[in-house]
């Protein structure tokens, strides 16, 4: 046998075991993540603990979960968010809203990075929507939180699981949603100023629930 195709060989099996071993390995996270951290009621906002449809659960596999449904002074509505999972590596990989919005009857029409500036924080870049189904609006900011920080795109979450494995660390990873129902002819950019401010609330509590 000629000595290429033998290295070919060889590079094969290595890169075959190397995968088995990243696949089958699993470096569990220190904790789970604790939603109970997250108060309530704090500086003027009201929750309680809401729930999907139970088929929403099965199909998402998330570890744990919380959906928050806070009211300000005001009377604004807000729809906090979050799923956990211990592990990406087997079938429980985080839905992106950019794939479920559409299946669930509402129109992403506008997407873009945004800048999220918080007291005491370095800016988080994630992604701010702007979603619709027949007259309804909403503002709707995403982003995901892994061992290796911040991440707004779904191509970089990937590559992130590839490089906690590689690493041989915990693969956990969450995302964080927040959604605020738009009455009609409301600014959009008015909306954006108080998912700020519910942030800069609730952002450190958030941070204090998930193990990264």
């Amino acid at each position: 046998m000629k000595k290429p195709v033998i290295i070919i060989i060889v590079i094969l099996l290595l890169g075959g075991a190397a995968g088995n071993y990243l696949r089958f390995i699993e470096h569990t996270p220190d904790r789970p993540a604790t939603f109970a951290v997250i108060p309530y009621q704090q500086d003027g906002y009201t929750g309680s603990e809401e729930r999907f449809a139970e088929e929403s659960y099965e199909v998402l596999k998330a570890d744990t979960t919380t959906l928050r449904h806070y009211q300000d002074t005001l009377e604004h509505h807000y729809w906090l968010f979050i799923a956990y999972f211990a592990s990406q590596k087997y079938g429980s990989q985080i839905h992106s809203p950019k794939h479920c919005l559409p299946g669930g009857g509402w129109k992403i029409i506008h997407l873009e990075p945004y800048p999220l500036k918080l007291a005491n924080q370095p800016p988080r870049n994630i992604n701010r929507l702007l979603i619709a189904e027949g007259e309804r609006r909403q503002l709707m900011f995403y982003w995901f939180e892994t061992r290796g920080g911040t991440i707004r795109n779904e191509f970089a979450l990937k590559w992130d699981l590839v490089v906690n494995s590689l690493l041989l660390r915990p693969t956990d990873a969450a995302i964080v949603r927040l959604t605020i129902p738009l009455k009609p002819g409301e600014d959009f950019d008015r909306a954006t100023s108080r998912a700020v401010a519910f942030f800069n609330i609730f952002q450190s509590d958030i941070d204090k629930a998930l193990p990264f």
